[in-house]
């Protein structure tokens, strides 16, 4: 139901989430949806908690290419995250539309458990950051973390809303990220 509920978010955006859209994008029996999601709202944590496990799982099954195993760690280090970044602007484009649209709804309305729940998944996202950061030699990991997730953010929502070759290609995404990193190191 959690993937048909992204998928929903993804078409129609957060206007277009009901228990009944959920039901027919699932296939599923009328009703089904709002007996696992009493509300709309409970039913959107579930769909931000589904997302970040999602993601979560993305970095960790993570590889670098076969052509840059011996490449030095920051070349390493980007190849991987722009795999992770071409598969969430490529095969999970929807999910990754549906995460943008939940974020602007809780910008405006960050109360709650919709909230809470969206800022619980960014600071798993932020810590793996500031690791990061961290094992690059950065004087501030907290600062080079928080460069990270914002130039990640930056190059995901530039792939969404301006889709092309270069926003899932992923020597291009590397290259990008590649200079960050450095960056970090100085």
């Amino acid at each position: 139901m959690l993937t048909a509920a992204v998928a929903v978010i993804a078409e129609e955006g957060l206007r277009g989430l009901t228990h009944r859209a959920v039901d027919g994008q699932a296939k599923v029996p009328a009703g089904s949806t709002s007996y696992y999601f009493r509300t709309r709202q409970t039913l959107l944590a579930a769909v931000v908690a589904f997302i970040a496990e999602q993601e979560v799982a993305d970095i960790e099954a993570a590889t670098v290419s076969e052509e840059l195993a011996e490449a030095p760690p920051v070349r390493q280090v980007a190849d991987r995250f722009a795999g992770v970044l071409a598969h969430w602007l490529g095969p999970q484009r929807d999910r990754t539309r549906a995460r943008l649209e939940i974020i602007l709804l809780t910008a405006r309305h960050p109360e709650g458990e919709l909230g809470a729940e969206l800022l619980r998944a960014r600071e798993r996202f932020a810590g793996q950051a500031r690791l990061l950061a961290t094992a690059l030699g950065s004087p501030d990991p907290a600062e080079g973390g928080r460069i990270v997730v914002a130039f990640a953010e930056g190059l995901t929502y530039d792939g969404v809303t301006r889709p092309g070759p270069d926003a899932t290609d992923r020597a291009v995404l590397r290259q990008m990220l590649e200079r960050v990193l450095l960056s970090l190191a100085r």
